[in-house]
């Protein structure tokens, strides 16, 4: 008989998550590389090892009684990978982030992985999510961390952490102190905006599609910062991430905007990777502490 880390890994993934998507997920793999692993574990053994109750995958009786062997091996494996990492000089993993990401959310998680992990180096490339997606094409990168889906089939993409553009203008603005703005008074009103292409701008742009002939974009800049000073000096309101004007807004020194639920921009982070990539295990392990943040 012959089997995998791999398809021992599978096994159990699945049989605590419920489903090959969950596992895929936990594990950075398609859910096609899932399924074809427990196939071939099956094949392998003779014998079928879950069972389907509702829409759940389930270990039968003999799939059961395999657990606590492949648990123990599962466990020297991971203990070698661990001495492995460990003794690893000049391992490296290649993160792209997005300004956004790169600047307010991922260098905590970084230092708190190389505190555990000392012998592995994080380089982080910034840029905005498009150009993160090309870098990742070619190669340059373990993995991503952007600010809107991507639809290239080449390319696995799981929703992350949860975030909120906010609309915001100077205490100066005619709009920072009127109580119930509409959407003709943002439709009215001059805008300082991320590029084309970036999170911030799709999200903006996709909220605002009916009116986008209408809309006054005074300024664009490529980076957070300059939209913030512009937005302070009155040139026009403004929409970032929460993240990113939360000490702003916190000082007064930015006001944040009540704006209309259609005006209201809820979305999701990403993280992205090639399907056809393995992970190496200490971009794996940096993916999945990603993937537990909240």
């Amino acid at each position: 008989m012959q089997f995998t880390l791999k398809q021992l890994r599978v096994l159990r993934a699945i049989d605590e998550l419920g489903s090959t998507t969950a596992a895929g997920q936990a594990l950075a793999l398609s859910q096609s590389a899932i399924s074809s692993s427990l196939q071939q574990l099956e094949e392998n053994i003779g014998q079928q090892l879950f069972e389907r109750v509702g829409r759940q995958l389930v270990l039968n009786r003999f799939g059961q009684s395999l657990l606590p062997n492949i648990a123990s091996l599962l466990d020297q494996a991971a203990e070698l990978d661990q001495q492995f990492m460990g003794n690893a000089i000049g391992g490296v993993i290649e993160i792209g982030a997005s300004f956004t990401i790169a600047n307010h959310v991922i260098v905590d998680p970084m230092v708190d992985f190389q505190k555990q992990h000392p012998s592995v180096e994080i380089r982080i490339t910034s840029d905005n999510s498009p150009g993160i997606t090309d870098r990742l094409n070619s190669g340059d990168l373990d993995f991503g961390l952007i600010e809107s889906p991507v639809t290239d089939p080449a390319i696995f993409c799981e929703p992350w952490l949860e975030d909120e553009l906010v609309v915001f203008a100077s205490p100066d603005h005619p709009l920072s102190t009127k109580t119930k703005v509409s959407m003709a008074d943002l439709v009215t009103t001059p805008w300082v905006l991320r590029e084309r292409g970036s999170g911030a701008r799709t999200m903006f742009n996709d909220t605002f599609s009916a009116h986008l002939n209408d809309i006054d974009i005074a300024m664009e800049f490529r980076h957070n910062e300059p939209i913030k000073r512009a937005v302070a000096r009155t040139v026009g309101i403004g929409c970032l991430s929460r993240r990113v004007v939360e000490r702003e807004l916190a000082d007064a020194t930015l006001i944040e905007i009540d704006t209309p639920p259609p005006a209201r921009m809820a979305r999701r982070f990403y993280l992205i990777r090639r399907h056809a990539t393995q992970l190496t295990p200490a971009a794996l392990m940096f993916w999945q502490q990603c993937l537990v943040m909240h």
